[in-house]
């Protein structure tokens, strides 16, 4: 199967600390196996750096033999030296270690023989620090050996580095010569980050309780000053060139900057949009890369204003609200950062624009207490993309906790999302599902909200004129229950007549307008709760699939009986594309004594598996969200499903995964020798096309064509009735088609015999 597993994105790229080039025009920033140029005043990507196999675990810009190079180690010990002037890789090392944890380059010649300082696992489950040279590598000096796995390090050019573990700095030179430390244990206070002076033997240290110690003679008698002025513990700290100012960050949310001389005069940058993780600043002191948790650097310069940000998909605290495609901008929409929604484009990797849905201020942590901001819970998409619904929830125990719903229309004149509506306590409790009806027409736009307090609520579109205001508004128009059981799981079928909603292990179809039950569905053998509903579409409308626990069930609404039953465990998510019939289930299986989630793609149809994430290796992590995105062949019937399909789903690392063909499908080309009368029938010119070639053989036709068989008059049939014209126009047309067609037949067969 010609199927390829495709990362689009997503992973932190804040992990390791970026680095300048020597005049600070560009920044390097390392992201899984490979790094990546930015120019800084611009953010623009200037090119990428691969040939590492491996996460990368350091990175240093260096000038070895009067050329600009970058050098990076990987995980598996693979060492690249690339050439910034050239972009060519001008030679590789490979270090004989198992698993390196730390890398930094100490002394840059590649005639001698490139000085780094390595930390790596040991058999003891140690953590071991050994300088060694590229030319003698087995030749290496054993620094020091630490216990504890969760250290940070930093080297500096004075021939000497520093390493902080839970309550212990350490303090060593590169040939194992001075080494000391201090134990902070009767302070109850553990160190965090570290940073070391480039010129004198001054080391830096952040702790749990937000102070920042200056440690000086540190191989003699330590003297030690405090900086304090944060609140949440110090998560990055970097000095300037000379080393008379630094840098520091946490959780507020807020850039520092200290004098030594000085600890009274700071400046600060506040209200960056999440908390601080790495900084780095250019040599000539002009730029501050500050790397936040949301995936962003954000280059400031010396004066403490912002540049330029380079973000990648930014990895928000949670994707409750799933993830739907945009089909204005063919962008993916999910969670971002606090109280704010991201359409994010999965082919060029970038971050299209954050719409701010909640508009608050975000609420940092206090030191002993976790605080509660408003964040997007739910979020759906009209049909064309023009509206977009949301969910809002702030809950707190102590007291009333709050709940919005908002409606945006996009404005094309501006490009953006500008606020509709907002309603206040749409329900009350928590709304689990939210859907906008998929008509293309505003007439009369619905949509359906189900909450657990047991009902669920129709919105409709309309008009108002008032003193203050006229336009369109939502309001809502309907509310229903039944037999006061609690709902879970919304569907609306493809032309948005019906909709389908689950009271435990009913599954109850509405009609959208009047709100009308028309049919409750319950088999006597299968009575888990549902959790997930789909409506089929193309051919297969009619077919309903519901999910529970450990049941996935396809019901037939026509004729109000069960299509199949298939057990599953564990069933996280169902996902149905919207351009196609296919489908795709989440669940979990054991394997090797260890529990891996499945992911099974299918056609409401029929219980026949089209794919399994079986059949792919290295994507068994924890999906949590996922979604289909038509391709260019998304019409072809005539191709598989990963032809016509994306399929795009996140893992619980944050990292975006793309499941389609290995690649480009090629034109489809017609065939020579087929009657391409046959294509030309009074049915397929109702029905859109996909232009597949723009140059085609010049023919003439005559507007209708009869053709034998029945197919011709099934597509018509299947077909959904708001894509047709009106059948006073057709019926003449498709009356003398079929008694045409008939009377050939029957010549034929009379000719036969």
């Amino acid at each position: 199967m010609d199927i390829s597993v495709t990362f689009k994105g997503g992973g932190s790229f804040v992990n390791l600390k970026p680095a300048f080039s020597a005049t600070g025009d560009n920044v390097f920033v390392a992201s899984k196996s490979s790094i990546t140029q930015y120019n800084t005043k611009t953010g623009k990507q200037v090119f990428e750096y691969t040939g590492w196999e491996s996460d990368i675990v350091g990175l240093n810009f260096s000038t070895i033999n009067n050329l600009e190079c970058i050098v990076a180690c990987s995980k598996d010990g693979k060492l690249l030296v690339w050439s910034i002037k050239n972009k060519i890789k001008v030679v590789e090392y490979k270090i004989p270690k198992n698993t390196i944890l730390f890398f930094s380059l100490l002394t840059s010649s590649l005639t001698n023989g490139l000085d780094i300082l390595i930390a790596y696992n040991t058999k003891k489950r140690q953590i071991g620090f050994a300088a060694l040279n590229t030319k003698e590598l087995e030749q290496q000096r054993v620094c020091l050996k630490i216990t504890r796995e969760d250290f940070h390090i930093d080297v500096s050019k004075k021939n000497f580095f520093s390493v902080v573990s839970k309550n212990v700095v350490h303090f060593a030179t590169w040939n194992s010569v001075n080494i000391s430390f201090y134990n902070m244990a009767e302070n109850n206070r553990n160190f965090t980050c570290v940073a070391c002076h480039c010129e004198e033997q001054i080391v830096l240290t952040g702790d749990d309780t937000g102070r920042v110690i200056l440690w000086q003679n540190i191989f003699k008698k330590k003297s030690q000053a405090v900086f304090h002025w944060h609140t949440l513990p110090v998560k990055c700290i970097a000095f300037s060139t000379l080393g008379s100012y630094f840098y520091s960050g946490a959780d507020e949310c807020v850039l520092v900057k200290w004098q030594i001389d000085n600890p009274n005069q700071k400046k600060f940058l506040p209200r960056l949009p999440a908390g601080l993780v790495q900084l780095a600043v250019s040599e000539n002191n002009a730029y501050v890369a500050v790397a936040t948790s949301d995936n962003a650097i954000r280059i400031v310069d010396s004066q403490m204003n912002q540049i330029c940000v380079i973000q990648n998909l930014v990895l928000g605290s949670h994707y409750e609200s799933g993830m739907i495609y945009d089909p204005i901008t063919r962008a993916l929409v999910m969670n971002g950062n606090v109280g704010c929604v991201q359409f994010y484009s999965p082919n060029d990797m970038s971050l299209l624009y954050n719409v701010d849905i909640v508009n608050q201020n975000k609420i940092t942590n206090e030191r002993d207490c976790k605080l509660e901001n408003t964040d997007v819970k739910k979020i759906a998409l009209s049909k064309n993309g023009k509206w977009l619904a949301t969910i809002e929830e702030r809950k707190e125990k102590k007291i009333c906790k709050e709940v919005r719903l908002k409606f945006w229309t996009f404005n094309r004149q501006k490009q953006m999302y500008e606020l509709n509506t907002s309603i206040e306590y749409p329900h009350e409790a928590t709304i689990t599902s939210i859907a906008l009806q998929p008509v293309t027409s505003e007439d009369s736009l619905k949509c359906i909200t189900v909450a657990d307090d047991r009902t669920f609520k129709i919105w409709q579109l309309g008009e108002i004129i008032s003193v203050h205001r006229t336009g369109l508004i939502w309001n809502c128009i309907n509310v229903g229950t039944f037999r006061d059981i609690s709902c879970h799981g919304l569907s609306f079928s493809i032309d948005g007549s019906l909709f389908a909603v689950g009271f435990d292990a009913i599954l109850t179809i509405w009609a959208t307008d009047g709100c009308e039950l028309k049919s409750s569905l319950i088999h006597s053998n299968f009575k888990e709760k549902i959790n997930f509903i789909q409506f089929g579409q193309g051919n297969q409308c009619h077919l309903v699939v519901s999910a529970s626990k450990n049941q996935l069930s396809v019901w037939n609404i026509l004729s109000l009986t069960i299509t199949w039953v298939v057990s599953l465990k564990n069933i996280k998510l169902l996902v149905s594309d919207p351009l196609s019939t296919y489908m795709m289930v989440v669940c979990k299986y054991k394997s090797d004594q260890r529990t891996y989630n499945k992911m099974i793609v299918f056609e409401p149809s029929s219980s026949k598996i089209l794919f399994s994430t079986k059949e792919i290796k290295g994507i068994c992590d924890k999906i949590i969200s996922a979604a289909f995105v038509p391709s260019v062949y998304s019409n072809d019937t005539r191709l598989k499903w990963y032809e016509r399909t994306n399929l795009y789903f996140m893992t619980n690392k944050n990292e975006l995964y793309c499941i389609s063909k290995s690649e480009e499908p090629r034109q489809y080309m017609e065939d020579s020798n087929q009657d391409l009368s046959e294509e030309m029938s009074v049915f397929s010119k109702m029905k859109p096309h996909v232009a597949i070639s723009q140059v085609q053989k010049a023919s003439k036709y005559h507007q209708f064509t009869k053709k034998e068989g029945v197919m011709t008059y099934r597509e018509f049939l299947e077909t959904p009735i708001e894509t047709l014209p009106p059948i006073r126009l057709v019926a003449a047309s498709l009356l003398q088609s079929l008694v045409l067609q008939r009377k050939l037949s029957t010549n034929l067969s009379l000719g036969t015999k």
